[in-house]
């Protein structure tokens, strides 16, 4: 078996102090790999929102809401497992590292459409909603969320389990099926009809081989932060 250990590379571009930049990055439990439109970030212990830009390194508790005509493609640091939020979703991105770096994930989405791709699995991804926790095995799959906290997960490889946190009832929803959970405590599977796919069904989110983000100092000066990710036997 093998598993994706993250390196940290550094490109100077200029003769400047490596300060708190490396430790921001080397820190941060997922990055931005693609931001199209409006989106939104507010970092965690602040009440300021911000444009998101490429490259931005996302830390526990950061949040994120994406406008109309717009996404964002995020991948965790520990196995590159990635998220993309279709327009108008709003999450809270959290992270716990243990000794090994693997990180406990837990992405908690208010309202909207967001695909995962998880390939390679290292710790717990979890999507929380108002009503219910769908806990990742390693799969392909959609979890819509509408205003009134009902969430449906759709299956496209793999297995989900869907929790109703209401009820505490559970299902496991498999490939080419769809859970619903909704507000008065039900959770229920169903075959995947014609049209119960969510647009953008995820091909082009794929995994890099490595990520250059440059950083920038206060006095402009800056640097290119590269992750390469490596494969080691276990």
């Amino acid at each position: 078996m093998k598993k994706l250990i993250p390196t940290l590379l550094v490109a100077l571009l200029a003769v400047v102090p490596t300060g708190n930049l490396l430790a921001d990055a080397a820190k941060a439990i997922a990055l931005t790999m693609k931001v199209e439109g409006d989106v939104q970030i507010r970092k965690t212990g602040t009440d300021k929102k911000a444009p998101l830009k490429f490259g931005t390194p996302l830390d526990d508790g950061d949040w994120i809401r994406t406008g109309t005509n717009s996404n964002v493609t995020i991948i965790f640091a520990d196995d590159k497992s990635l998220i993309r939020l279709n327009p108008n979703t709003e999450v809270t991105i959290n992270g716990k590292r243990d000794q090994q770096s693997t990180i406990a994930k837990r992405v908690s989405m208010e309202v909207g459409e967001l695909f995962a791709k998880v390939e390679k699995q290292r710790g717990t991804l979890e999507i929380a909603t108002p009503t219910s926790v769908a806990s990742v095995k390693g799969t392909e799959f959609w979890v819509v969320v509408y205003p009134d906290g009902t969430t449906d997960v759709v299956t496209l490889e793999g297995l989900v389990e869907l929790m109703n946190r209401i009820s505490g009832n559970v299902q496991n929803v498999g490939q080419g099926f769809s859970g619903h959970s909704d507000p008065g405590g039900g959770v229920g599977v169903d075959s995947t009809g014609d049209g119960g796919v969510p647009e953008g069904q995820g091909s082009d989110v794929n995994p890099p081989k490595t990520i250059e983000i440059k950083m920038q100092n206060p006095d402009g000066t800056t640097k290119t932060v590269i992750i390469q990710y490596i494969e080691q036997a276990e």
